[in-house]
């Protein structure tokens, strides 16, 4: 009688290990599948992320955007006084060109009203078909006589070159001027 029990004891471990080896093995195979779906989920988003940063051309820096926002800072902010001296400062930021096309979008001589142009805003976009290429978005308030006449915004393209460490801006294009109008 301790013979059958003790068989029928073993027979129930042997069935018992059988049916968690069988489950194992079925576990087993459902983690081996998600692990490869996960390794190839992995290997697609490493693809994307090498695409992206090729496409955007990651070589930009925060330094490259402060850089255009100092420049439009020097260009837009401008009273009586600095109407024509800011093309001095702005020429150690921009080649001659480019200097040279926003003079002659503007007067040689200050006006004799007197005005205040403000720069509210700056805002840099990188453009990711184009390295070293960024539109960038101002907003400016035009004063005469201390009142305020415009209220505008103004978008560009701009080109940024390095030389020797130090950036320029290459190129300059207004791609637009938008106005607010009263009641529209």
């Amino acid at each position: 009688m301790k013979q059958a029990i003790v068989i029928s004891v073993l027979l129930v471990a042997v069935f018992i290990l059988a049916g968690s080896v069988f489950v194992l093995s079925g576990d087993k195979s459902t983690l081996e599948n998600t692990v490869g779906e996960k390794e190839e989920k992995i290997q697609a988003l490493k693809g994307k992320v090498d695409e992206l940063s090729t496409v955007t051309g990651l070589q930009v820096t925060g330094e490259e955007v402060q850089f255009i926002e100092q420049a439009f800072h020097v260009y837009l902010n401008y009273d009586n006084e600095s109407y024509v001296t800011r093309f001095e400062e702005l020429s150690n930021l921009v080649k001659v060109d480019v200097l040279n096309k926003l003079k002659g979008a503007s007067s040689l001589a200050p006006p004799v009203v007197d005005m205040k142009n403000e720069l509210e805003s700056v805002q840099v976009y990188v453009n990711p078909s184009t390295p070293h290429t960024f539109l960038v978005y101002t907003t400016t308030n035009y004063f005469l006589d201390d009142a305020l006449v415009n209220h505008g915004s103004q978008l560009y393209e701009v080109l940024v070159l390095q030389n020797h460490g130090e950036f320029l801006i290459g190129d300059i294009t207004v791609i637009g001027n938008m106005t607010e109008v009263d009641g529209v």
